[in-house]
This record gives structure tokens, sequence and C-alpha cells, in this order.
């Protein structure tokens, strides 16, 4: 049976061995060199400890940096724009006819900032290509529908606000059932030039307003080709990511 003062001479040895185990495992204050380190080294390494900054890994959005300046390249987007059409008298189009559309859309932005260096910068952008979608109803002098599909290159604007203007050029093709005078058949090719404007209402998510010029013709496949020239509005959200 050990005594009192074995018992207390025990315990003080388990905190003293206790106490070098938990030492161990800081390396910055014990050191394997006979030469301990200088009480300025032991200070430096304790402050950059408490200040050293902490870096996190966050998830990248569609902007290089804030909302309305430049876009990531590789970021892409995905929405959905309702559009009503009334055609022009212009070219070969004879006829008032109204259209209502849905245009779903895909995008890829395929550039870095570009245009920095045109018109004092003034046309500083990304470009962007768009994959869209086309979905016509004849509403007034025209009965059917038309389907196609359209690639469009589309310049997105810097701005610095949450406003962010665009401008968009593009073709295609259509197969639709109108029977008009100017479709004068059912496969047409598309051409369209419009201009718009996104509002980012979150970092990634915008309602966009545009408005376009629309042309349907065969290219001179059949003769004639008068072609369906309509000035087009449309609106919708968009999602870039």
């Amino acid at each position: 049976m050990l005594n009192h003062n074995t018992r207390l001479a025990v315990f003080v040895a388990a905190i003293q061995c206790f106490g070098f185990a938990a030492l161990a495992q800081q390396p910055a204050l014990i050191s394997n060199d006979l030469k301990p380190p200088s009480p300025d080294k032991v200070a430096a390494i304790q402050n950059l400890r408490q200040n050293a900054p902490i870096y996190v890994a966050e998830k990248r959005g569609p902007w290089e940096a804030e909302v309305g300046g430049p876009l990531r390249a590789g970021a892409m987007e995905l929405g959905f724009q309702l559009g009503y059409a009334s055609s022009l008298r212009m070219g070969g189009t004879q006829n008032n006819y109204n259209f209502a559309f849905a245009n779903p859309r895909f995008g890829y932005v395929f550039t870095d900032m570009i245009g920095e260096d045109v018109l004092g910068g003034f046309l500083k952008g990304n470009g962007e290509v768009v994959f869209e979608g086309l979905f016509g109803m004849g509403l007034k002098g025209v009965h059917g529908g038309t389907e196609g599909l359209t690639i469009n290159y589309k310049h997105n604007f810097i701005t610095g606000t949450r406003f962010v203007p665009f401008v968009e050029l593009g073709m295609g093709l259509s197969f639709n059932q109108w029977h008009i005078y100017e479709c004068q058949t059912d496969f047409e090719f598309i051409l369209q030039a419009g201009a718009g404007v996104q509002y980012f209402f979150t970092d990634d998510w915008a309602l966009i307003v545009e408005g376009r010029w629309h042309h349907m013709s065969n290219a001179g496949i059949t003769y004639p080709n008068p072609g369906l020239n309509d000035i087009m509005g449309t609106a919708g959200i968009t999602h870039f990511f």
C-alpha cells in the first residue's frame, strides 16, 4: 500500500509526463536544436500565427469580380423569353400579320473582356454565343405555327451597374405551316438583329427585354421569294452561372 507522500509523487510525475507529451505536439516551441530560438524569433512566429490571413475558396459566379463588370470566360446562360411580332411592309412583305413567340435560350461566354481599345472603351464587353429555339404561332392574318433554331452572337456591354445592355446578331433555320405569300416554302432561313438590356436583380439572375428585326425567307430556293419581315419585342428571365 502506497503512503500519502508516495501517491503525491506519482501524481506529480504523471502530470509532468502529460505536460511533456502535450508540448511535444508544439514543434515551434520545442526544438531539437541545441540552441533554442531567440525571443524575437518566437515573438515573430506567434505574431504570424495570430495575424496570418485566412483564405476561403468560394464558388465562382458568372462575373470576374462585381456585377456589371466583365463576365468570366466560360460562364453560361440559360434563359427563356416570350415575344410578340408584327410584320413590316418592307422588301417583299405585303400583308399585315401578328405572331406570338416563345424562345428558350442557352448561351456560352467565350471571350474575356474585349473592345477596351475601340471607341475609347465604349464597346468593351464580353462575346457570347447563344443557341435560341424558336416556337411561333400566328395570331392575326395567319394560322399555324413555326419551329426553328438560331445561333446568335451576343455582345454584353460592361457598365459597372446591374443594368447590362447587349446587341445580338443571328441566323438560323425554321419550318413553318403558315402557307402565306411571304413564305413560299415550309423550310425558311432566319436572319435577325436586336438590342436589349438585362437587369440583374441578383448576382446571377436577370430580367431581360429586347427588340429585334426578324426576317424569314427561303434564300431563293423557289421563285418568287418575297420573304417575311417583322419587328419583334421580347421579355423574359435569364440565369448566368
